[in-house]
């Protein structure tokens, strides 16, 4: 498993890139994807996931990476989502082939509980930690989806996806309404690691335990204090 200081996500060949939000519409997230870009083997697709949303939002997400020289791919939005969906042959054989996936929303517990425990995210899974060399970047909602813990719409924590062992994620941190919302988290999940990141900017974890920011803002890192 990568560490650096508090920092422990899943062992693998993959790369996590952790956004913390942006407008990709007006140019805010381009050097973020464009990093992903580098890092991507461009001959395997990529996939957009999204929680919601119309699919024309999702299929302008997949172009503007293809504009950067993105080698174009597919679209899932999770709310379209039916049971049998999950088990399609032809969706998991296209799984083992991307070697980007992009993970966005406005809802990181419905993302959470829509991919945990499913043979999509055991896909997602394998293809980060073998020499498929999956590149996942975790966009708003969806980088908080990737941590340890995320909030419900009762602020209760709920498990999230798990890719960070150590951390919880609070995407377009201001330090203001954000720093609140993660200081509760993390007052009911002590032991683990806040990482406040704004918009335009990302963190990068790699396999060999590379930590590297990226974009205009500054990563924050909270940890719990007890009060006296």
């Amino acid at each position: 498993m990568p560490i650096r200081g508090p920092l422990h996500w899943i062992d693998g060949h993959g790369w996590l890139i952790l956004l913390g939000g942006g407008d990709w519409q007006h140019g805010e997230t381009d050097q973020v994807d464009a990093e992903a870009l580098a890092l991507a083997n461009l001959d395997r697709p990529m996939l957009v996931i999204l929680d919601s949303g119309p699919r024309d939002e999702a299929e302008a997400l997949l172009e503007h990476f293809t504009a950067l020289g993105g080698p174009g791919g597919e679209v899932l939005v999770l709310s379209e989502m039916r049971p049998e969906h999950y088990h399609s042959p032809r969706l998991l054989e296209f799984l083992d082939e991307i070697g980007l996936l992009y993970l966005g929303g406005t809802d990181p517990a419905c993302i959470a509980r829509n991919l945990q425990n499913t043979p999509l995210i055991e896909r997602i899974l394998k293809g980060f930690v073998t020499l498929q060399g999956l590149i996942i970047i975790g966009a708003g909602a969806g980088a908080a989806a990737l941590g340890a813990w995320v909030a419900d719409t009762n602020q209760t924590p709920v498990p999230g996806l798990g890719f960070l062992r150590s951390a919880i994620v609070m995407p377009h941190f201001t330090r203001t309404e954000e720093a609140a919302a993660l200081r509760a988290l993390l007052r009911a999940r002590p032991d683990f690691l806040g990482l406040g990141i704004p918009d335009s900017t990302a963190l990068t974890l790699g396999p060999a335990g590379e930590v590297s920011p990226l974009g205009t803002g500054e990563v924050t890192a909270v940890v719990h204090a007890e009060e006296p």
